[in-house]
């Protein structure tokens, strides 16, 4: 048959959910489904974990308060994306504080961070891809191994308009403060 079109079928948000209530996902297996996709994530270790402390640190030194920050909890992007970043900054609901009510689209988030250990490829090519398309103002991937941080603002399709890579001796601005990016580095 002519025209017929084959590959994977994608997952919304709501089937996601469902499987995971009816058990398909193993308590201690760490997924997201991006972009229609239910993607395998590996565990953390203990320097991709650290490095997700020091930024809490430096968030909070900022005066953030916690229920504007997500810890490697899920956001909704669309009906086909609920990624689990490291740290998301997100802006305050009145109506619907702490998120009780349901995780936060994309226009709530301030920034994406995510800490790459093993997942560096995937953070900045696939993931800084459906963050974009979302609309995601700022996205940081923070190279553990590499001692840098990859910036990227202003979304415009399926990339950002923006992007620089930052070393550890570099200081970034963030909501009107500002971090010194050594205190994300392990000695």
């Amino acid at each position: 048959m002519a025209g017929v079109s084959v590959g994977p079928r994608p997952f919304t948000v709501g089937e996601y959910h469902r499987m995971a209530e009816a058990g398909v996902f193993a308590p201690e297996e760490n997924v997201e489904l991006l972009e229609g996709r239910i993607i395998a994530m590996p565990p953390q270790g203990p320097l991709h974990a650290s490095t997700v402390r020091r930024l809490l640190n430096a968030l909070l030194a900022l005066g953030l308060r916690m229920d504007r920050l997500l810890i490697e909890q899920p956001i909704t992007l669309g009906e086909n994306g609920e990624p689990v970043p490291d740290i998301t900054v997100v802006e305050p609901d009145p109506e619907n504080r702490f998120y009780a009510g349901g995780h936060p689209g994309a226009n709530r988030v301030l920034l994406v961070i995510e800490v790459s250990d093993s997942t560096l490829d995937y953070d900045l090519g696939e993931k800084r891809g459906a963050y974009a398309r979302a609309g995601i103002g700022e996205y940081w991937v923070v190279d553990v191994r590499g001692r840098r941080v990859h910036r990227h603002t202003e979304p415009i399709e399926s990339n950002y308009a923006d992007t620089s890579v930052h070393s550890q001796t570099d200081v970034l601005p963030l909501l009107g403060g500002s971090i010194p990016l050594h205190e994300l580095f392990s000695d």
